[in-house]
């Protein structure tokens, strides 16, 4: 199965807030135990904030209410509500390759497939690049239809070699019957699990901390390489892939390419200010403005934030490779 290439569009603030109060469910039909996030102790596990194990998750869930769909050329533009006032409070542009899946039924949907009135709820990285807007568009990497009357639950989280997630609130036990796949349909191991974000679909847990499970399906959110922030596949996008295997580094996990080369391969007349150490992209409608050294830029009336700043190198500009992105 062909990996979706991402939506250009403008993505968004992340609304999306994890709860400071996790929900273990017994079994079906029980109470759940309550555990605050703070006091999460087992044997020589210690969690001491939220904060701790936030920063390990690699993607963030949006939710709403499908108001509006609009089919376009290649995507559907979903427009979401919070179900009470009937506010737009987000857009999903679901492309035809984006994974869709029925909560209830665990199987794959199309997009032609959605109905005004569900509720969805999408995932996308973290990492992607965010421009302050409102209401925020999401290229989701996985959509879940939600089913608010089904008794199996959903758990995103990451889990490390043991299966246990950061949280220490669910432990997975992998059976023959698990099915396992990707975000892209391609069925995954169970070793391909480990420190990875999972979408666990499950029913009854053991009384336990953490609680036991056999997941019926997982559903791995695996990073994408920056390799594959490019589609090598069109013509353009081979030329830059070509410009940045010959010239980029690593600054810890994050590809730093050359700015201007690449702004210009694409059409965008670059201006470099010597006196404040900044620098403005022009293309038509669109501009962009970066400072070295800072890592928010603006672009037309938003703001944008980098992963890593803007630097200078041999004498050159260097910018995440995921802001490429942004500039097509």
């Amino acid at each position: 199965m062909k990996r979706s290439t991402k939506i250009v569009g403008t993505l968004s603030l992340a609304l999306a807030m994890t709860s400071t109060i996790s929900p273990i469910y017994a079994s079906m039909g029980q109470e759940p135990l309550i555990i605050e996030e703070s006091s999460l102790i087992s044997e020589n596990r210690i969690i001491s904030s939220v904060d701790s194990w936030e920063e390990k998750i690699n993607y963030i869930n949006f939710e709403g209410v499908i108001k509006e769909i609009n089919p376009k050329e290649g995507y559907v533009s979903v427009s979401l509500t919070n179900d009470k006032e009937g506010e737009i409070v987000g857009v999903f542009n679901i492309s035809d390759n984006t994974m869709i899946v029925d909560q209830s039924t665990k199987e794959s949907l199309k997009s032609s497939e959605l109905k005004v009135g569900q509720k969805l709820s999408g995932y996308y990285s973290k990492d992607t690049i965010m421009l302050l807007i409102y209401p925020p568009m999401i290229s989701p990497e996985l959509v879940i239809v939600k089913d608010e009357e089904e008794k199996d639950f959903i758990k995103h989280s990451n889990f490390d070699e043991e299966l246990v997630s950061v949280d220490n609130s669910l432990k997975l036990n992998i059976s023959a019957e698990t099915v396992i796949t990707n975000q892209f349909g391609e069925k995954c191991k169970e070793e391909e699990l480990y420190n990875e974000d999972l979408i666990v679909f499950y029913t009854v847990t053991t009384r336990s901390i953490p609680a036991q499970t056999n997941p019926s399906k997982i559903i791995v959110l695996k990073k994408q390489p920056d390799e594959d922030v490019i589609d090598t596949e069109n013509g353009e996008n081979t030329e830059i892939a070509e410009m940045i295997k010959a010239d980029s580094y690593k600054k810890e996990e994050t590809v730093m390419v050359p700015l201007r080369i690449i702004a210009e391969h694409l059409e965008y007349e670059v201006k470099w200010n010597n006196e404040n150490r900044s620098i403005l992209l022009v293309k038509g409608n669109s501009s962009f403005t970066m400072s070295i050294g800072k890592e928010d830029y603006g672009y037309n009336k938003s703001l944008g934030k980098f992963e890593k700043a803007p630097e200078i190198n041999n004498g050159k500009t260097y910018v995440p490779q995921s802001f490429i992105d942004a500039l097509k």
